[in-house]
Parts: C-alpha cells; structure tokens; sequence
C-alpha cells in the first residue's frame, strides 16, 4: 500500500464513482482500477461494492476510510507545518532574557507583535544573567537573547543594540540624598554601596568602578549582590546605596527613590544576541522586526 493508492481510494469511497474519482484525480480511469484492484489484492479483501452505476463501500472499505482520511489529514498538516517553519511562520525559539530587559520598551513590544504575526511560533523565554545567556547561545541551548554589553569581538555571538539605559542612584527614602532632584558623583563620599558582583557583567563593573574612582570617590562597598531586585530590597532596608538600572524605576518598592546621576557618563546597553553561524527561518523574522524596532532608537547612517 502506498500514499497515492490511499489518495485514490479516498476520492473513489468520495464519489462513489470511478469515472469521477478519475477526473477529480486527474488520473485515466483504467489505472484508477488497477490501482485499486491492487489494494484490494494486497489486502485480501473487497473494499468497494460493484454496482451497475458506480460502487460503494464494503464493511472493510467503510473501517478503512476515516482512517485513511485522517493519515492524508495528518499528512497535510505535517507538510504545511514543515513548510511553515521553512518560512519562519512556525516553529519554536528559545530565547532568554535578563529581568529587568521587559522593563524595557523594545523586548516586551517585540514579543507582542512577533506573537501577533506569528501565532504558530511557540516562544519560550528563559530568565538569566546576560553572560549565562551567551554561554547558552555558544553552546546551541538557546536561539537567542535579550542581555546587556555582550563581550565584544566574540566570532561565536553576535548582536544588535536596541536600547540604551543611564544609570540610577537607588536610596532609602529616609536618606537626605531622597530629597534630592539629583546627585553628583562627589557627594557620596562618604556613603555605603550595595554592589553586585564582578563576574555578572564584568565590562559594566569596570565602566561603572573607573567612573566613581575618576570623580575621586573612595566608595565603602558593604555587600555584593547577584541581582538588581535583591539590591533594590536591601536598600529599602536602609543598609546602603546602590546603582541600578534607570527602568527599574518601573518596579520601584516602595522606601526607595531613584535619582539621576548627573555627572556619571555610564550607559547600559541592550542587546539581543544570536549565533553567527545558525539562523533559522523563524528567528530571521524576530531579528528583522527588533532591527525596525531598534532603528527608532538607533537610525542606520545614510550612505
């Protein structure tokens, strides 16, 4: 039994008719016949009743048919689902994300169109460090990520920016820094910081430690955290001050204010990043629409 001989004995079980399962098929109604005088023979059963004008099904040949309707329905949607991913309308794509990146414009606005114009793509979003997330991508583990200053020169990784995102003064709203619209670098000589490790973001630690020790600020480093939220909420506590990411100012607890700081030239960019050597059709598509998402932000040079 064969794919084309289930075909035609579909459309001859359809039309109860040789003659016209022939022309639907486009097929000469002789080989029609044999075709199904084979099947008939491999299976060792009559499946269609004889009649003087046209046939029906026997008991074996109505068992097989919905069967068989449901192998080409199979069939059908396999192929158009395969040819769907070949043009990037299906598929899957494992993405990850650094937490506060859906605080930004870009990721959560790309999400809603790409799930918009895409509805048979399933997205799968992983929370983690940007440099978990280029370790994941190296290794294949994820398609692609949202993350913050990817290490440069990578030949493995490669990325495009999309935002990018000063740098905030988080204190306790008890703290007389609090009444202030904003602060400059010197006045905090004398304060404590909450600090996050060197080994989540190395190139951000650096830019952020040679900016405090340029404006002659000996900074008293009290805790090391591995996230903004756990910094955020040690500050609402009243146990130091802390540099943070200006959106989160979007999910500030309450006890903290964010305040700009106006002499500190230190910006935090927003990535999203992919393998250099693996494109599929469906990520093509998400790295096209972040591009004209991101262009707003960042417009392409005339030449």
């Amino acid at each position: 039994m064969n794919l084309r001989q289930i075909r035609y004995f579909v459309a001859v079980a359809q039309t109860e008719n040789f003659r016209r399962a022939s022309q639907l098929l486009h097929v000469a109604q002789p080989a029609l016949s044999r075709q199904m005088s084979a099947l008939e023979e491999e299976l060792g059963v009559e499946l269609f009743i004889r009649l003087p004008r046209g046939v029906r099904l026997s008991n074996a040949g109505q068992v097989m048919l919905p069967r068989c309707q449901a192998l080409l329905d199979s069939l059908d949607g396999m192929v158009e689902e395969v040819r769907g991913v070949g043009r990037g309308l299906a598929g899957h794509l494992k993405l990850g994300f650094i937490e506060v990146a859906a605080l930004s414009e870009i990721m959560p606005a790309s999400m809603r169109s790409f799930r918009d114009r895409t509805p048979d793509i399933q997205l799968e979003l992983l929370s983690m460090a940007s440099l978990t997330q280029i370790e994941e991508i190296r290794a294949r583990r994820l398609d692609g990520g949202f993350l913050y200053n990817p290490p440069k020169g990578d030949p493995d990784v490669v990325s495009i920016r999309l935002e990018r995102h000063p740098v905030y003064l988080a204190v306790p709203n008890v703290s007389p820094l609090a009444q202030l619209p904003s602060v400059r670098l010197p006045t905090l000589q004398q304060e404590r910081f909450i600090w996050f490790h060197r080994s989540a973001s190395p190139q951000y630690y650096d830019q952020l430690a040679q900016a405090i020790r340029a404006a002659g600020v000996h900074y008293n480093v009290i805790h090391h955290s591995e996230s903004e939220a756990v910094m955020l909420a040690l500050v609402r506590m009243g146990l130091g001050i802390a540099f943070v990411n200006a959106r989160q100012a979007r999910r500030r607890p309450d006890g903290v204010t964010l305040l700009p700081v106006d002499d500190l030239p230190v910006l935090i960019d927003l990535h999203f990043a992919w393998r250099a050597d693996e494109i599929s059709p469906a990520l093509r598509r998400l790295i096209t629409l972040l591009g004209d998402l991101a262009e707003v932000n960042f417009p392409k040079k005339p030449f």
